[in-house]
Order: C-alpha cells, then structure tokens, then sequence
C-alpha cells in the first residue's frame, strides 16, 4: 500500500531529475513549499517551479517568514509566481511561466479535502470544502448525524465520539442563514 507508493513515487522522480525534467508545484502554502524544497534538496537536477493566487507564498504567515522562504527559493533556483491562477487549459498559462510545452510533471498542492471515510455517512456533511465529507458535530463538538442527533452516546445519553481538529465541518448548522447559525462557517485553509 502506502510504502510501495513512496518507493514508487520515489524511483519515478528520480528518473525525472536524471532527464532534468520540469516539474510545476502549484500551490505556495505550508504543503507546496514543503514539497518543492524537498525536491530540490533531495533530487538534484529537477528544473522547478511555484505558483499561487496569493501575492506570495505561505500566505496566512507573518510577511517576514514568507519572504525568508522566498529569499530561499530563488537562492536553490526554484522558480517562483504569484497572483496567478491555475489554469492548465490554457497554453498562455504554461507560455507565462517559462514552460511553453508544459511540465514534465505536476504536483497540486491546493484545497482541502476530507479524509473521514471512516466514519458513517450519517455523521457526514453533504457540503463544504472539497464537495463534503466532514464530521458533523454539536455545541459540545460531539459526534451527531444529519438529523442533529449525538451519535455514539453512553448508556446515560452522554457523548463518547468528539470531532477535534480539522475532521470537522467547522460549523455547527442550525435555522436559517449560516450567519445566524449558532458557529458559523469557518474557512479552512490547508
């Protein structure tokens, strides 16, 4: 499972840096600039490039933290670009950031997605970031399913299952607007 898809995943770029292959990062937040750094320190000869909406990478960081990461970037001749959208339909895209012919490969590092297929669909948000998927939960960050009933209670009625982190809806839904719902939505941001 997993370790065969690192091994692969790592043999792949390898063969990748040994050709000098282009490969666009798109996405400049905390995941992106991760894995773009780690490219260059591991893989020497990857021709590499980073791109994002925001005006600069690590966008929800203190400006002086993204301009270290910045400052590091372009010293390991990875190449940076911001205010820009993804839109790799677009053949003036790939013109605008020096790969006229596309890259070699593309990793995106952008949005949020949940990952809470374990839990019973019942206990899932329809909607939200990433199409929906998240843990529904109450006031008390309790567990509870579409119908607004706590899921997994003991013998007293007591909560046993929390949402605690970024399973979570962020939000608890109530009547009416979401502005009026007892926590609104929360933005997530990855």
């Amino acid at each position: 499972g997993r370790r065969r898809h690192i091994l692969e995943e790592y043999a792949a770029i390898g063969k990748l840096a040994e050709k000098k292959a282009s490969v666009l990062v798109v996405g400049a937040g905390f995941i992106g600039v991760e894995w773009i750094t780690e490219l260059e320190h591991f893989f020497n000869g990857l021709q590499l490039t980073i791109i994002d909406a925001l005006p600069n990478c690590l966008g929800p960081l203190p400006a002086k933290a993204a301009n270290y990461c910045s400052r590091y970037m372009k010293r390991h001749g990875i190449k940076e670009f911001y205010n820009l959208k993804y839109n790799p339909k677009d053949p003036e895209f790939f013109n605008g950031i020096g790969m006229p012919n596309g890259p070699d490969k593309e990793y995106v590092c952008i949005g949020v997605k949940a990952s809470n297929y374990f839990m019973p669909t019942e206990t899932l948000s329809e909607k939200g970031p990433g199409g929906g998927g998240w843990i529904l939960m109450d006031m008390q960050l309790a567990v509870k399913t579409r119908e607004g009933k706590v899921w997994s209670s003991d013998e007293k009625g007591y909560p046993r299952i929390w949402a605690i982190g970024d399973c979570n809806y962020a939000c608890v839904e109530g009547p009416g607007k979401m502005d009026d719902w007892p926590i609104p939505p929360i933005p997530k941001i990855s």
